[in-house]
């Protein structure tokens, strides 16, 4: 009897720890933040306003942002450069499925991992003081790594040509 008290007493401390373990998808999603710091990249939890087709509102969409910030910021981006999977009217065609707010002459590295991983991304977005794509994480270490690549190419954008 005593034997049994001791094994459910054990049994039942095992269980709350595990418990309050997270579960494995939560372990993915911070082995994939931590590998983003180690590239080099910054994670935020965030809200962004995408615009519809017809550009006539905004469509807020929480997501996972991960930016890598200029040193020195670029004075010849005036404003955010928005890089989307979907078409908007006033959009130029970067890729076919990708659409760009101002024109853009892309990398054949971009233009891989665009079509590659492009389906796991919400948008990009080209600022003066940082590139940053949003993505709800669904993708694995080696797309994290691409997705790293294209930041670190689409960071020599200076206004004109990527």
């Amino acid at each position: 009897m005593t034997t049994l008290i001791v094994v459910f007493i054990t049994l039942s401390l095992m269980g709350s720890a595990l418990w309050i373990l997270p579960p494995k998808k939560e372990r993915e999603r911070m082995a994939l933040r931590m590998q983003a710091r180690q590239l080099g990249l910054n994670v935020q939890l965030t809200s962004i306003d995408l615009p519809d087709k017809w550009d006539k509102s905004k469509n807020r969409e929480k997501t996972v942002a991960y930016a890598l910030y200029r040193l020195k910021p670029i004075e010849t981006i005036t404003a955010n450069v928005w890089l989307l999977p979907y078409e908007v009217w006033k959009y130029h065609d970067v890729i076919d499925g990708w659409w760009s707010s101002e024109q853009l002459d892309a990398s054949d590295e971009v233009k891989k991992v665009l079509s590659e991983y492009g389906d796991l991304l919400t948008g990009v977005q080209l600022t003066a003081d940082s590139v940053t794509f949003y993505w709800r994480e669904k993708g694995d270490a080696l797309a994290l790594e691409a997705l790293s690549m294209l930041v670190h190419s689409l960071v020599e954008y200076k206004g004109k040509a990527i």
